[in-house]
């Protein structure tokens, strides 16, 4: 695929906003677009470099010292369990998940993993909106896991398998819009759309998809289909999601 980037695990980064106006069939292409492959290094790159600052620490209770310490403002504590701690930190406009594992009640974590969000708690959106927010409450552990990407991934993936098996080659893009639609998808950007390329996000519930669709020109039909996460939302993505988790909240 053109602008394939990281695995399904990476989570969305909101950078870049969207017109103003829902999307429609005759909307125009997107000025958000999937960024190149150098911008996906970069993050990739942040992420390794942090992992490696974390190994250096001793004890479970210096590792929030270090994110602070280089840049990272913790904006949400997922989990905290004794075998487990799990923070949300924004540095500039992108967020990361820490998962720290420790075996065996061990101070020093034996496993360390850094990862974007799929699933963002509200404080670390709104730090990501406004470089100057601070949480007015006392930070506290969400007592559900909520924003955890542990408990979503497998269902998350399910669902992305179960899509590229019916977004099969050889239709059209007014035929593979059809089966989001069916399946409950609502596409809120439009990223890319050239004579053999279209690249859409789609959203259910919580849940943001990349579908990137590699046409031939010629005859318009699609030859190959990627569904990936989203590294980089559009706004309407962003804002579909919270009127989603609003209207369940409310039920």
């Amino acid at each position: 695929m053109k602008k394939q980037l990281l695995a399904a695990a990476v989570a969305s980064l909101c950078v870049t906003a969207w017109a103003e106006n829902p999307p429609s069939d005759s909307m125009k292409t997107s000025p958000h677009s999937t960024p190149p492959t150098s911008a996906a290094a970069s993050v990739q790159n942040d992420e390794n470099q942090l992992e490696l600052k974390l190994k250096d620490v001793q004890n479970r209770a210096d590792y929030a010292k270090v994110l602070q310490s280089n840049g990272y403002r913790i904006s949400a504590t997922n989990d905290d369990e004794p075998d487990y701690l799990e923070y949300e930190v924004v540095k500039g406009d992108k967020s990361y998940e820490v998962q720290l594992s420790f075996d065996d009640g061990a101070s020093k974590a034996t496993k360390i993993d850094v990862a974007g969000n799929l699933w963002r708690a509200d404080s670390t959106e709104k730090m990501l909106k406004d470089p100057q927010y601070k949480n007015p409450n006392a930070m506290i552990v969400d007592p559900d896991a909520r924003y955890s990407d542990r408990p979503h991934m497998q269902a998350w993936t399910d669902e992305k398998d179960q899509l590229e098996k019916v977004l099969t080659p050889k239709q059209t893009v007014d035929a593979y819009k059809k089966t989001l639609e069916q399946r409950g998808y609502e596409i809120t950007s439009v990223n890319d759309r050239e004579a053999d390329y279209v690249e859409y996000e789609i959203v259910k519930g919580d849940n943001s998809y990349e579908v990137q669709i590699d046409l031939d020109p010629t005859t318009k039909l699609g030859k190959e289909v990627d569904v990936t996460s989203n590294l980089w939302e559009a706004e309407s993505t962003d804002r579909t999601k919270e009127a989603n988790e609003d209207a369940q909240a409310q039920r």
